[in-house]
Order: C-alpha cells, then sequence, then structure tokens
C-alpha cells in the first residue's frame, strides 16, 4: 500500500508567540491579501473605463497603482507575522515580494507607455495575487510551516516502518 509522509499538526506555542500558533496571524494576511486582491482585480477595470473614452479613470487608474503597492507593502508587513511569530509557512514572503518588484515594474511600464510589457505583467500580478488570497482560505494554509515530518499509518492503521538502507522495491511491488 502506498505510504504517504506528513506533516505534523501545530506544535504548541512558546511564549510571546501569539495565541493559536499561525491562525491570528493568519487571519490579518487573509484581510490584507483580499484587500490587496481587490485593488488589484480594480486595475483592468479602470483601464477599461479608460479604452472605452472616458480619460478621467487613466488618473484613477494611476492612483489606484500607487494603492496597490501600499496593500502590497502592508501584506509583506502580514506575511513576515504570519512567519514569524506566527509559525506559518515561508513562501508567502517570497511571493508577496516577487509582487512588490512586480508591481514596481509594472508601474514603470505604464508611465513609460510601454504595453507589451504592462498589459501581460498586469495579467500576471492580478492572477498571482488572487491565487494567492484563494490559497489563504485553504486547509494548507492553516499547517504549521515547522515542525517535524513524521511517518504516516497505512489504511490498516498500521505505524509505518521505514525501509532498511539500501533496499529497493521488487518488480511489480510499490514503494
Amino acid at each position: 500500500m502506498p505510504s504517504a509522509v506528513l506533516t505534523a499538526g501545530p506544535r504548541p506555542s512558546p511564549p510571546g508567540a501569539p495565541a493559536g500558533g499561525p491562525r491570528a496571524t493568519l487571519w490579518l494576511l487573509r484581510f490584507v491579501a483580499l484587500v490587496h486582491a481587490g485593488l488589484a482585480v480594480g486595475q483592468p477595470l479602470l483601464a477599461g473605463i479608460y479604452l472605452s473614452g472616458r480619460f478621467d479613470a487613466l488618473a484613477t487608474h494611476s492612483l489606484n497603482a500607487g494603492l496597490v503597492m501600499l496593500a502590497c507593502m502592508w501584506q509583506f508587513g502580514a506575511a513576515l507575522l504570519y512567519v514569524w511569530p506566527g509559525r506559518g509557512r515561508g513562501w508567502p514572503v517570497l511571493v508577496t515580494a516577487l509582487l512588490f518588484f512586480a508591481e514596481g515594474l509594472q508601474i514603470g511600464m505604464g508611465y513609460a507607455g510601454r504595453l507589451t510589457v504592462h498589459v501581460p505583467l498586469g495579467v500576471a500580478i492580478v492572477t498571482t495575487q488572487v491565487v494567492f488570497a484563494v490559497w489563504l482560505f485553504r486547509s494548507g494554509a492553516r499547517r504549521s510551516g515547522r515542525g517535524p515530518r513524521v511517518r504516516g499509518r497505512s489504511r490498516t492503521g498500521a505505524a509505518e516502518q521505514p525501509a532498511p538502507a539500501g533496499s529497493h522495491p521488487k518488480a511489480g511491488e510499490q514503494a
């Protein structure tokens, strides 16, 4: 039968850590990420209004770009709290840092009129932020990013035994 390697559940929080481990900081990150996603989704809508002939929407598009960057800074802070002291996974900090860089490039390309970069980069930013915000509401975000990895149990409930070093499954057997 196939074996699974599972991540251990959340460990007790050390003194000074937020109650509930990553949960308290996860809710903060969720809130900030939803605001960030909402502002990011607004960008193509404002661009569409501009392209339909309401030229004053370009100023609103520009103002909203600054708000998107500000929300990304807040998201970075919330992601840091989620990782430390919240004991959550570390990759949200990296994703947010990359988004911040991409959003800065996006603003520069927009002001420079380089729409061949501005439009596809905007699609990538909005998609990444929305997928990130959705992930935060899935069960994987609640799992601690630190802690020992433990072997799972077989379907019969028996504890798995590690395979001897250097052993390989025979033909037809599953690993």
